[in-house]
């Protein structure tokens, strides 16, 4: 009887352990790929969060600059003759500040703006509905 000595195909044995090894590693890739994209989702929701906060701060701060008072009965920043005011308001069924009736912010679980007695300064307090916060103190500035 003669032994074949041909080894240039594969078994099935073979031929099934690699097909099986494959199948685990792009699992594993794949459940890779899904996480980090969900991952990636929500930091880009985050910093858009924190963005948005951010520029609703550097809004409220230059207003402040351009007027030289804030009148607490309307949320509204003016100049002494009435001439440069803004007003803001907090939408807390549609989660939204406005400025003026224009939508500055979305997604806004927390928004106020309070005069410090006794200065020419107003705490300002502004949370996302994921729990980002703000919280800081603007003063006037007195160059009259």
């Amino acid at each position: 009887m003669k032994i074949l000595k041909n080894n240039r195909g594969l078994t099935l044995v073979e031929l099934l352990a690699v097909i099986v090894i494959l199948g685990i590693v792009s699992t594993l890739l794949m459940n890779i790929l899904v996480s980090s994209s969900e991952t990636n989702k929500k930091q880009l929701a985050n910093n858009q969060q924190l963005t948005e906060l951010s520029y609703v701060l550097k809004i409220i701060t230059k207003d402040m600059r351009r007027t030289t008072t804030f009148d607490t009965t309307d949320s509204t920043f003016k100049n002494n003759d009435n001439t440069t005011q803004y007003t803001y308001l907090f939408d807390m069924e549609a989660n939204t500040v406005t400025r003026n009736g224009e939508i500055i912010a979305i997604n806004i679980d927390t928004f106020s703006i309070i005069p410090v007695t006794n200065s020419k300064s107003i705490k300002f307090n502004i949370e996302s509905t994921n729990g980002h916060k703000i919280t800081t103190q603007l003063s006037f500035r007195s160059g009259d």
